[in-house]
């Protein structure tokens, strides 16, 4: 019979305990909610310019009228201070007298450390703006080289997100259609020949 009272006294104790504990949970903490803002401001867009023209110099030219190809070529590298390299024809001559110079290209507000890929324009040719000789010249063989940073195959902008490259070219004679029969050496006009062409730079 006093097992049976400590049996139930034990059980009214836990009991009571579990009760005050209940009573005794502190209340949930009063939260408050805000809706906030967020954004993402795009610009894929950066600003891409011709700094220096390419120039091919100064030349004496002299063209084959001939129905067979026979060129001269004026190499102009994309490396500043690197001499032109000129490759003569059977007939068709082109000599420097004044040194050519590579372009130059500067890319601005770029993303920082990024690589670029430059995509080399297609070849064009060299007119003389006012018609009156029909002889050209062909630009073809585009070189490029960066000056700020990275390497000749790694175009990657610098800290401030510029990136500034070399672009050189190789210059030819070309032969004028309706050509004769045989090498037959006739002298481009004296004038400056000029053209257009495109390129492009993108992420």
């Amino acid at each position: 019979m006093i097992f049976m009272k400590n049996r139930i006294a034990s059980t009214m104790t836990i009991t009571s305990l579990s009760v005050a504990a209940m009573l005794f949970t502190p209340a949930t903490v009063f939260a408050e909610s805000i809706t906030a803002n967020a954004s993402v401001t795009v610009q894929n867009s950066f600003t891409l310019a011709e700094t220096t023209p390419l120039s091919f110099g100064t030349v004496v030219a002299i063209a084959n009228d001939n129905t067979a190809p026979d060129l001269a070529t004026l190499v102009v590298s994309a490396t500043s201070g690197t001499a032109d390299v000129a490759t003569q024809g059977t007939v068709a001559s082109l000599v420097a007298i004044s040194p050519g110079t590579p372009a130059t290209f500067t890319v601005s507000g770029a993303a920082p450390n990024t690589v670029l890929t430059i995509t080399d324009a297609s070849a064009f040719q060299l007119t003389d703006p006012s018609s009156t000789d029909t002889k050209v010249f062909d630009v073809s063989n585009f070189t490029k080289t960066v000056v700020t940073s990275g390497t000749p195959f790694t175009y990657d902008t610098d800290a401030t997100g510029t990136l500034v490259f070399n672009y050189g070219a190789t210059l030819s004679t070309s032969t004028p259609s309706g050509g004769a029969a045989s090498d037959n050496a006739i002298a481009y006009d004296n004038v400056t020949f000029t053209g257009t062409y495109t390129m492009q730079v993108e992420y």
